[in-house]
């Protein structure tokens, strides 16, 4: 009985130990928020080579994620953050949330489940986005004529596991992909002949070819609808929380649908479907009523 009564003490006291330890560890493990907010920094991941969401004009940062990133920082907690851009590829931009590298990425990513293993992501997505394959005029009429092709994606980009989805579903045991470093170099070897497709996302292959669009076109609908999101560390609920809440003010004061405008509205450097935009459906909420959790 007395042995008993004293494994019972010093096993609560092992436990007291413990969850002092842990307290400890917790309370020590400080948000992003607050290092944001006591540094007046904030290290954002933005990719460089995915016109018209992210690119270099002549060494100068532009795009649709650069100009949506400022309207971001500009809403959160405390006035006057410095930005620091950060470049970042299609890995990268997963790893150094992960590595705490940056602080956010606005990268044209898509919010997938695999993605969701290693961050979060703000709410809601930004933009509608979705995958198509594009090839020489004339040449395809449906998906049926890939099976078998020889298909360029750009390294890292989901479009790639995507595509061999697809294709595997139509019968084709083993698809041909060819990954390239960038969106300019899977196009490129488009129109050289050394593949048959290409496939990325609508919005950034449209982009990538520009002028030369003409010469292409794409080949079946969307076969991948992807959500365009703000990428954020794991649990970190309260920076998560604020940077959500920041770009929901930038969808309901106006300022994401004058970005918007002037990249992708009808007199815009890169005309989209109106649709693209993050809205509620008109049926059921009315018209035009942005997609926002209420106060």
């Amino acid at each position: 009985m007395v042995g008993q009564h004293q494994y019972s003490s010093r096993t609560r006291m092992l436990l007291v130990v413990a969850f002092s330890f842990i307290a400890s560890a917790v309370s020590a493990q400080e948000s992003r928020l607050d290092r944001v907010l006591s540094q007046k920094s904030v290290a954002i991941g933005l990719g460089y080579s995915a016109p018209p969401m992210n690119y270099m004009d002549h060494g100068v940062w532009a795009g649709f994620d650069m100009d949506l990133a400022r309207a971001v920082v500009a809403r959160l907690p405390i006035p006057g953050i410095k930005v620091e851009f950060v470049k970042v590829d299609t890995t990268t931009r997963v790893v150094f949330l992960t590595a705490g590298r940056v602080d956010m990425t606005i990268s044209s990513m898509s919010h997938t489940r695999q993605r969701e293993q290693a961050i979060d992501f703000a709410e809601p997505p930004y933009l509608w986005a979705g995958k198509q394959f594009y090839a020489r005029k004339g040449r395809f009429s449906g998906y049926h004529d890939l099976v078998g092709k020889r298909i360029a994606v750009q390294q890292g980009s989901n479009a790639g596991s995507a595509a061999t989805q697809l294709l595997k579903s139509l019968g084709d045991p083993n698809p041909i992909i060819a990954s390239y470093p960038t969106d300019g170099e899977a196009f490129l070897a488009l129109k050289q002949g050394k593949v048959d497709a290409f496939t990325q996302d609508n919005v950034i292959a449209l982009g990538v070819m520009g002028t030369e669009a003409k010469d292409f076109e794409a080949v079946g609908p969307v076969y991948s609808p992807g959500l365009y999101s703000i990428g954020l560390p794991s649990n970190d609920s309260k920076w998560r929380d604020a940077v959500s809440i920041a770009l929901q003010q930038v969808i309901q004061d106006g300022t994401y649908d004058s970005i918007y405008e002037e990249w992708f509205g009808a007199e815009g450097k890169f005309p989209l479907a109106a649709n693209a935009r993050p809205r509620l459906p008109e049926d059921a909420f009315g018209r035009g009523v942005p997609f926002i959790w209420p106060d």
